[in-house]
């Protein structure tokens, strides 16, 4: 049997492709805008080389969402971050990390950009802590936008390998379990930004989040 209407990898090539076209559309306005807030902040945007996500990834993330959804075709397929930032903003003075959050998403929507998703996983007691964002660009595009301290970002990368292999789904769960454990005990020594976890202090659309274990 052929592959379904609107699965076939002519469909997945075509999604890609038009995803990265509105990534590159996007790019230079969201590049000067995150740029500045970063300046004003004393933040930086770290991995900015990144911001746009290579076509392999994409296309492996598309056939993923694929084959774990045999019902979908690529018209129900959404990619967060064909566009991703990661601003990275010390808490001082105590306070200055959440000024900068809420200042980047002002100017954001200020030019078109809508927050959609505001995911707040500082809570202690998991394996990661930061903010990952999402926003609609004027066009619909959701692209992605991460918050971090230099300390969680540091620690974030340190760490990456093993946080990958727990993700994986072919990890058992016993071993899932361990890596948890041995990802989340130096998440305790990273210093909580001050009102990051008071609600209503980030954005209406903020979610605070604390991961489960495996």
């Amino acid at each position: 049997p052929g592959t379904a209407p609107g699965r076939s990898d002519a469909d997945v090539a075509a999604l890609a492709d038009r995803l990265t076209a509105a990534a590159i559309a996007h790019e230079p306005a969201v590049s000067v805008l995150l740029t500045r807030v970063a300046a004003t902040s004393g933040g930086e945007l770290a991995g900015f080389e990144h911001r746009l996500k290579k076509r392999p990834s994409m296309l492996r993330k598309i056939r993923h969402l694929l084959a774990s959804h045999p019902e979908w075709t690529v018209a129900n397929v959404v990619l967060d971050d064909p566009l991703r930032y990661t601003l990275v903003v010390a808490d001082s003075p105590p306070g200055a990390h959440v000024a900068t959050v809420r200042r980047a998403f002002a100017e954001l929507e200020a030019n078109g950009h809508r927050v959609d998703k505001v995911k707040n996983y500082w809570p202690r007691g998991d394996n990661y802590s930061g903010l990952n964002c999402n926003l609609l660009a004027p066009d619909g595009m959701t692209w992605e936008l991460q918050f971090h301290t230099p300390a969680s970002h540091a620690l974030k990368d340190r760490d990456h390998v093993l946080y990958e292999r727990m993700r994986e789904d072919t990890t058992p769960v016993a071993e899932k379990r361990v890596l948890f454990e041995q990802l989340a005990r130096p998440w305790e020594d990273v210093p909580i930004p001050a009102e990051v976890l008071t609600p209503g202090a980030l954005h209406p659309k903020a979610e605070i989040i604390k991961r489960p274990p495996p």
